[in-house]
């Protein structure tokens, strides 16, 4: 159920050490901002799709100066909206800073098991139903929190609703899973059918979560709405890793439109009395629809 592009990493990883921290456009070129440009990127051959799928850029957001606007936007959504699960104490804070957005949650002590504190930065309003295919991106950089005893993710998420983050609210989300003694996974744990999993090597935990030199990594959720199908991907540094799966709510043949889509962190019943953050620098959507 994986894809791994393994480039003799390790040498990669001692080679390029801490340059590699001010040169990561070059050696994530799929995943670093960038300027917009006047002919958007066209995607092709969604996976789970019949037939070949042209998913052009039709938002994206690269947080210069530390603004929330986008540099294109084709889907007339505006700026991201930050937005909070609501929870008392939970202490959400957004740092906008130039070229990323510092993005961070703290989990109460006492707070019951069903509850998950979350902070998102969310495109809002979109429009994806049944019939439609789109993709979401974005590039995250330096995550903190409790390790090795787990507790905390980062992902991008897709639902119903608006920027509040509602514990109510339909959803599909790709994430980055730190679990106790730091097992970290890529993982799908709401919105397919059969959550799914994929535990990363040691060498991609060490690269995503250094305290000294930290490797910017990028989820992708795709969302076929056509074949029913979804694809959840990681990409750090040369390493690709993929999860494909079947959509449980968000269907080609019914269930509720795709309204808020973004990045975000949260911490689970793991971790009482903990805070994780992480840096967004890039979120984009990609879609056979608007524009």
């Amino acid at each position: 159920m994986s894809r791994r592009t393994l480039k003799a990493s390790r040498n990669v990883f001692a080679r390029i050490g801490t340059g590699l921290l001010l040169t990561a456009a070059s050696v994530l070129p799929a995943a670093a901002p960038i300027e917009a440009k006047e002919a958007p990127e066209i995607i092709r051959g969604v996976p789970g799709s019949e037939a070949s799928i042209e998913l052009r850029l039709a938002y994206q957001a690269s947080f210069p100066n530390g603004s929330l606007d986008s540099s294109v936007d084709k889907l007339n959504i505006g700026a991201m909206q930050p937005g909070d699960a609501g929870i008392a104490n939970s202490n959400p804070v957004l740092d906008k800073r130039p070229g990323d957005a510092f993005i961070s949650i703290s989990r109460p002590i006492g707070l019951s098991p069903d509850l998950i504190p979350s902070m998102s930065l969310w495109a809002t309003p979109v429009d994806f139903g049944p019939g439609t295919v789109s993709r979401i991106r974005a590039t995250f950089i330096a995550p903190v929190g409790p390790i090795p005893g787990g507790g905390f993710a980062i992902g991008v998420n897709a639902k119903t609703g608006d920027e509040q983050d509602l514990a109510t609210d339909t959803r599909i989300a790709v994430t980055i899973n730190v679990r106790p003694n730091f097992v970290v996974r890529l993982s799908v744990p709401f919105g397919a059918t059969e959550p799914t999993a994929l535990p990363l090597p040691q060498d991609v935990k060490d690269a995503m979560f250094s305290p000294t030199d930290p490797q910017p990594f990028t989820l992708e959720l795709t969302m076929d709405r056509v074949s029913g199908m979804g694809t959840a991907q990681l990409t750090v540094i040369d390493q690709v890793f993929t999860l494909p799966f079947t959509l449980a709510d968000f269907r080609a043949d019914g269930g509720p439109a795709i309204t808020s889509v973004g990045p975000g962190i949260a911490v689970n019943q793991n971790a009482p009395g903990e805070t994780a953050s992480v840096r967004v620098r890039d979120f984009r959507i990609y879609t056979n629809v608007g524009g």
